[in-house]
């Protein structure tokens, strides 16, 4: 019984991740992000900056010191741009969620 507790206990973690759900503008396909990024009323341009800070932040609390700096110097307006530059590259029905943790990955 002690040997299957801790296949659980060492299993949930996994499982965790593997489950997230992704709310707001992550789930918005290229094509809108680059229409919103363009010519978006003020509360949508809103909710897709304010997501990209809110993946981008929580990020840092899970890479090393060297990625907390390179967000750090990037700032803001620069990530946004650089998303947006990456949603124009990627297929118009790719999530934003999907560009941006690409992106996260890949920056060292």
């Amino acid at each position: 019984m002690k040997h299957i507790l801790l296949l659980l206990a060492l299993s949930l973690p996994a499982q965790a991740i593997a489950d997230g759900y992704v709310l707001g503008a992550g789930r918005w396909p290229c094509e809108e992000v680059i229409r919103v990024y363009e010519k978006g009323t003020p509360s949508e341009k809103g909710e897709l900056f304010g997501w990209f800070m809110g993946f981008w932040s929580a990020a840092t609390f899970q890479r090393e010191a060297g990625f907390v700096d390179v967000v750090e110097s990037a700032g803001g307006n620069k990530i946004a741009e650089a998303s947006v530059v990456e949603c124009r590259r990627a297929p118009a029905d790719t999530l934003l969620f999907r560009v941006t943790q690409s992106m996260i990955e890949n920056t060292k």
